[in-house]
C-alpha cells in the first residue's frame, strides 16, 4: 500500500484531510469548465463504473468498486496483448499499463483488507466484463483496442473524482489522486498511440 502513497515524511493526517477537502473543492469548480465533455461521453461504461461508486458506501465500499474497477483494467489489457493486433511496441505499452493496474488492484486491496472487507472476485472471460463494459469481445484493430483502453481509462478517472467526494482516510485519498494520476499518463499515451493531441487540455478530466 505504501508504494502507491506519495509520501513527504510525516506530517498530520488531520491537515492532509483537510488539504484535500480544500483541494478537492478547487477541482470540482475546475472540472465544472469541462463538465460539458465528460457528460457528452457518457458511454454505458462511464456511466456504470460511475454508477458503482456512488452507490458505494463508506471508504471500504468505495475500494471495493475501485478494486473491480483495476481488475476490469488488467483482464481488459491482458486480452488485448492475447489478441495479436498490437504491434511490437504497442504490446509493450500494454502490458506496463497492465501492471500498473494490477499494482492498483493490488494495493487497495490491501487496504480494503485492512478495513475488513473482501475482493470482488476477478473477471474470467470476455462475458464477465462485458456484464459491466460492452466492446471488448468487438475489437478488430490496434485502433480499436487503443479506443476501448481509452474509454476505460476515461472511465476509471472519472469514477476516482467521485470517490474523493466520499472518501475519508487522508492515506486513501492520496492513493486515489497517486492512481488518478498514473491513468492520466495512461491516457498520454493512449492518444499519441491513435495521432490525437496528446495533453489537450490544461486539466485532465478524463475527456477524451
Amino acid at each position: 500500500m505504501d508504494a502507491l502513497v506519495i509520501r513527504d515524511g510525516d506530517v498530520d493526517t488531520a491537515v492532509i484531510a483537510e488539504f484535500e477537502r480544500d483541494r478537492r473543492h478547487l477541482l470540482r469548480r475546475g472540472i465544472a469548465l469541462g463538465g460539458a465533455a465528460i457528460a457528452a461521453t457518457s458511454i454505458p461504461l462511464l456511466l456504470k463504473v460511475r454508477t458503482a461508486f456512488a452507490q458505494a458506501d463508506g471508504d471500504a465500499g468505495i475500494l471495493e468498486s475501485a478494486v473491480g474497477v483495476e481488475q476490469i483494467a488488467v483482464f481488459a489489457y491482458t486480452a488485448a496483448i492475447d489478441s495479436g493486433l498490437l504491434e511490437p511496441d504497442v504490446e509493450d505499452v500494454a502490458r506496463l499499463f497492465r501492471k500498473h493496474e494490477q499494482e492498483h488492484a493490488d494495493g487497495l486491496i490491501t487496504a480494503l483488507r485492512d478495513l475488513g472487507g473482501t475482493a470482488p472476485p476477478r473477471p474470467k472471460s470476455v462475458e464477465d466484463v462485458d456484464e459491466v463494459v460492452k466492446g471488448l469481445g468487438d475489437v478488430r484493430s490496434q485502433a480499436d483496442v487503443a479506443n476501448f483502453a481509452i474509454e476505460l481509462e476515461t472511465a476509471g478517472i472519472a469514477a476516482y473524482y467521485d470517490a474523493h467526494q466520499k472518501l475519508q482516510d487522508a492515506k486513501l485519498l492520496q492513493t486515489g489522486a497517486s492512481i488518478m494520476a498514473n491513468e492520466g499518463q495512461h491516457l498520454v499515451v493512449l492518444r499519441q498511440t491513435l495521432g490525437r493531441p496528446r495533453v489537450p487540455n490544461a486539466f485532465e478530466t478524463g475527456e477524451k
